[in-house]
């Protein structure tokens, strides 16, 4: 598993094949292919976020994707839409946004993000 540090700041694109967690913070895009990304207490990001897993501890302000499960955890601030098969909003999770969880749109989705990886590589 990788961290990125509370007083590390990142602008660009972020992506990973492994576990992440991210303390730190984050302006563009978080990519986690197949692994769980967590976003720590004191994370900010603004980006869009795709993973398979992601579990929200702090604030995200983008688009969020998971192809399993999404989580806000009872101190997480998420604006911006959720989409994946599973969500789930803790007591105490605050959230402003929209919400998907329609199979074709989250396969259309992970099939986009597939085929942008396999291009780049």
């Amino acid at each position: 598993m990788t961290t990125i540090g509370r007083h590390l700041v990142i602008n660009g694109e972020l992506s990973s094949d492994d576990d992440l967690t991210i303390e730190g913070s984050v302006q563009g895009y978080v990519s986690v292919r197949d692994a769980t990304l967590t976003i720590e207490a004191p994370a900010r990001l603004e980006a869009d976020v795709r993973a398979a897993r992601v579990l929200v501890r702090g604030e995200v302000r983008g688009a969020i994707s998971a192809s399993e499960r999404i989580e806000l955890g009872p101190s997480s601030s998420v604006e911006g839409s959720l989409s994946a098969g599973q969500i789930v909003l803790a007591d105490g999770a605050r959230f402003n946004g929209t919400i998907d969880m329609n199979r074709r749109t989250i396969a259309a989705r992970v099939a986009e993000y597939r085929a942008g990886k396999a291009g780049a590589e």
